[in-house]
């Protein structure tokens, strides 16, 4: 277990580093745009995403623009951080695998439900957030004051520029006009003066008046700020420019009584809420040197959350209406319900409730208090009047209910309003009975509704039923062209699909669990678990899939009947079994009859016996007496459909219906003869019959066969083999991995690789499994009742043409084949072939007969005076010595196995 541990984390270490990178949504960059950059950043840690890799460019870039009149702090400060591009975001998430992108999504998703402050987010930002100030049109009223820059343009006369800036004493210095008062006065009043005083001094001559450069001021954040401390802005900062230099406001302070304060004077208040509800900016004045911003406490807060557009906690200036409030959130949602508004107020005595009206007058005029919730419901989402409809429609979903419609209301066409996959024999209705939304099942003839309407089959529908239209089975992509595949290609791609994932199983249950192979069965038998017979769930594999598909379909319908059965109420469920082509359980409908479930079931098989079905009952007792619980009675199916109503009996919860199979039914036998025989070919077989029956139906062997070497392959076997072998591929990596894990730790040296181990292991995979059984034919031919064996379906015989030669394979210098000689030893047949190489196992030289058998000689005399002669036919195979290969017993099973496979291959692969 340790070293599987090992093994599994050296193989995610390898996978974590080649793990397929992630590629991010628009919509999911844009999610994760939409976060704080705060949480950004600790996102970005959390999954190892360097974000000052990601932005170092940028930062660079801008570090070389001209330097622009921002907010700075008045104390040296840190380097600016610069905002993220789309690009930057779209780089960040590629390097996240799917499975990160997914979790962080899913984080992403549970901070977005959760509710945050209200107007918080708005004010987060950084100095750079200013950086065209200067480019903004000075406004009019803007006083002039020493610091200013003013640019002076002349044209006309003469052309020219000045830049004169407003120096301590209030004044600027224009050559050929003298000092001028400019300080105290606004910027319009100031044009107009120079304007007026430059024409007068230069006859002929334009002037334009303008703002260079604003002097710079400081001013103080301070209180709640998210960076409170001096700052160096510009002559027309305001309020809320102020607060985003400072970083925002603290989730404690206050956003409704932000106070500016000159000369310890509050001279203006702002409540930002009249900003980002209602766009007013009246108060959000501009600052003057000296300046203080004081962000005083949150002193009242409040909840509103449910079905309005803006869910947050929001802060209250003074005792405010409930109305007001809903109107803070955004309004209420079109799903919101008014009529019960709940409001949770703490008192001493504890969480006291109130259910409100925000349709009447007194629910939306109540006083909201600080810490109160507001809760806004949604509607009921369910149909006041409707019904669904379900499966293989055209238009699934909700219809309107008017009374007295039916059936053949909702459907009125089969080509226009069921897809071509429907079930025109079976549909159900799934009505509730009661206010616990119990529920009856009414099932009824679809294409009998369609066609007849108003008839026992158009069932009157009521308010809320659901319809429920399964499927026929029926490949619509196939017949109607939009598969280009045949359905050959189709079984291959099934059956190599069905092959793959067996091995994965067989794989992993391999590495976690004991397992051993029962040789009568074939089944895989796991410790603790009852045996499983893979083979058989392979042969069945189309049935099984049509199965799944009706059982999946009803499950939800079971599911609910099942969960609504207790002590007085008995579940409603039946089922059937045996030739009907679904199989398994069914809800109970109303009034249901032993005909009603067999049409249900999809009808009977052409295998079926119609002379009598059995039906089973469940009896239910109090438990205290040895009563039998079950009753079986016969039904006469052919009196069913005859129309006889005695014999169409009812049924009741728990019953359970058997469809007997023909006494005398069989499927077709087909069995394959090939080779030297008189008429080769494939021959359908009765039960009962032969090897020596079908033989003896083909015309006998012709007189060059070889009835020695005869080879019988059977299905069922070759399941098996292949089972066989996928546990033990399953079983020799896992031996191989710990090897190589061995190899990796220690200092012993190898002097074979493990990964040329694996392939020969993994080349298992490719190796077909034949499905050989040795049989005696000559025995059989000379009427041996005990060498004869019964045919099955899918049997091959091949009767190859007698060959006088015998063959050396495996560890010699030249494989090859030569003429049979009777007195020639196994020791002999080696020489001719060059003799054993080096990694032989000369202990182990053995023969297979042409039949499959296998001859083992007698090896303490070098086989010259073996019991048993060798025989036309026969092949010699030396193998590997493996403890050529460090002792890896493993890959001796693997040899040996491919050994026999390849000789049994090679004997009728032609």
């Amino acid at each position: 277990m340790k070293l599987f541990n090992k093994v599994t984390l050296a193989i995610s270490l390898i996978v974590s580093q080649f793990a397929m990178a992630a590629q991010p949504t628009p919509a999911q960059m844009e999610q994760f745009k939409k976060l704080p950059k705060s949480q950004q950043e600790q996102l970005a840690r959390q999954y190892g995403v360097d974000l000052s890799a990601i932005t170092g460019g940028s930062s660079a870039s801008s570090s070389e623009q001209t330097e622009v009149a921002a907010p700075t702090r008045a104390m040296a400060g840190s380097a600016q951080s610069t905002a993220l591009t789309d690009a930057d975001y779209e780089l960040m998430l590629k390097d996240l695998t799917d499975e990160q992108l997914k979790d962080l999504m899913d984080h992403i998703k549970v901070q977005q439900e959760e509710l945050m402050p209200f107007g918080y987010d708005v004010l987060k930002g950084s100095p750079d957030s200013f950086v065209a100030i200067d480019n903004i049109p000075v406004p009019s009223d803007y006083v002039v004051g020493p610091g200013d820059e003013i640019r002076i343009q002349l044209f006309g006369k003469e052309d020219g520029e000045e830049l004169v800036k407003v120096n301590r004493n209030g004044q600027i210095t224009i050559p050929r006009v003298g000092p001028v008062n400019v300080a105290g006065k606004s910027f319009s009043q100031m044009n107009d003066e120079l304007v007026s005083l430059i024409k007068e001094r230069i006859i002929g001559g334009n002037v334009v008046i303008s703002m260079a450069n604003m002097r710079m001021m400081q001013i103080y954040v301070v209180g709640e700020a998210t960076k409170p401390g001096a700052y160096n802005v510009n002559g027309v900062t305001t309020l809320t420019q102020a607060l985003i230099a400072a970083g925002g406001v603290k989730e404690s302070g206050s956003l409704r009584d932000i106070q500016l304060k000159r000369q310890g004077q509050v001279i203006a208040t702002l409540d930002m809420y009249d900003l980002l509800l209602k766009g007013d900016n009246s108060n959000d004045v501009r600052l003057e040197k000296g300046d203080t911003l004081f962000i005083p406490t949150k002193q009242s807060n409040i909840t509103v959350q449910g079905s309005v557009s803006r869910p947050a906690y929001y802060e209250l200036s003074k005792p405010t209406s409930l109305s007001n409030v809903i109107d803070f959130a955004g309004g209420t949602l079109a799903d919101a319900y008014l009529g019960q508004v709940i409001v949770q107020r703490r008192t001493n005595q504890g969480i006291e409730i109130k259910t409100l009206d925000l349709t009447k007058s007194s629910g939306k005029n109540y006083v909201i208090k600080s810490g109160d919730v507001i809760q806004i419901g949604q509607m009921s989402k369910n149909f006041a009047n409707g019904i669904g409809v379900r499966g293989e429609a055209v238009r699934q979903g909700a219809y309107q209910f008017r009374k007295g419609m039916r059936v053949s209301d909702v459907f009125q066409s089969v080509n226009k309003d069921l897809k071509p996959t429907a079930d025109l024999n079976y549909a159900l209705v799934v009505r509730e009975i009661n206010a616990n939304s119990d529920v009856e099942i009414l099932q009824f003839d679809l294409g009998e509704a369609i066609r007849s309407p108003k008839s026992r089959e158009d069932i009157v529908l009521n308010n809320k039923d659901q319809i429920f239209i399964f499927s026929n089975g029926f490949d619509v992509d196939f017949w109607l062209g939009k598969n280009v595949k045949s359905q050959a290609e189709l079984e291959k791609a099934r059956k190599e699909a069905e092959k793959s994932s067996q091995l994965e199983r067989e794989l992993a249950q391999g590495q976690t669990t004991k397992q051993t192979i029962d040789p009568q069965t074939g089944a895989t038998i796991e410790q603790g678990q009852k045996p499983k017979t893979e083979h058989s769930q392979l042969i069945q594999k189309g049935q099984m899939v049509e199965d799944s598909a009706r059982e999946k379909e009803l499950k939800p319908i079971i599911d609910r009947l099942t969960a609504q059965s207790g002590l007085k109420s008995q579940i409603q469920v039946v089922e059937i079994s045996g030739d009907v082509k679904y199989p398994g359980k069914y809800p109970l409908a109303k009034n249901m009859q032993v005909a009603d479930l067999i049409k249900a079931s999809g009808g009977l098989l052409e295998s079926a016996f119609i002379a009598e079905a059995e039906l089973s009952r469940f009896l239910a007792n109090d438990g205290d007496t040895d009563d039998k619980n079950l009753r079986h009675s016969r039904v006469d199916l052919s009196a069913v459909f005859a129309g006889n109503p005695s014999a169409n009996k009812s049924l009741t919860s728990k019953d359970r219906v058997i469809i007997f199979k023909k006494p005398s039914w069989q499927e077709q036998m087909v069995v394959e003869l090939q080779g030297e025989v008189r008429f080769p070919g494939s021959y359908s077989v009765n039960r009962g019959e032969t090897i020596h029956d079908i033989i003896t139906r083909a015309g006998g062997l012709t007189e060059y066969a070889d009835p020695n070497g005869a080879v019988f392959s059977r299905e069922k076997l070759k399941l098996r083999e292949e089972q066989q072998m996928l546990y033990l591929q399953g079983q020799l990596e896992q031996q191989i991995s710990a090897l190589t894990l061995r190899k990796n730790s220690s200092s012993a040296s190898f002097s074979s690789s493990p990964t040329e181990a694996m392939q020969l292991v993994q080349s298992l995979s490719s190796t077909p499994a034949l499905g050989r059984m040795v049989i005696d034919l000559p025995a059989i031919l000379d009427g041996s009742e005990e060498a004869d064996l019964l045919l099955s379906n899918k049997d091959k015989i091949y009767i190859p043409e007698f060959e006088k030669s015998i063959s050396i394979i495996g560890e010699v210098q030249f494989t090859s084949t030569h003429t049979f000689d009777n007195s020639k030893t196994v020791d002999d047949y080696i020489n001719l072939a060059g003799g054993t190489k080096k990694q032989a196992d000369t202990d182990r030289v053995y023969v297979v007969r042409a039949d499959g058998s296998v001859m083992i000689p007698n090896n303490s005399y070098w086989f010259s005076r073996s019991s048993e002669s060798l025989r036309a036919g026969d092949t010699i195979i030396v193998p590997i010595d493996v403890d050529y290969l460090d002792g890896l017993s493993t890959v001796a099973s693997a040899t040996q196995i491919l050994y026999q496979l390849g000789v049994a291959w090679s004997a009728i692969k032609d």
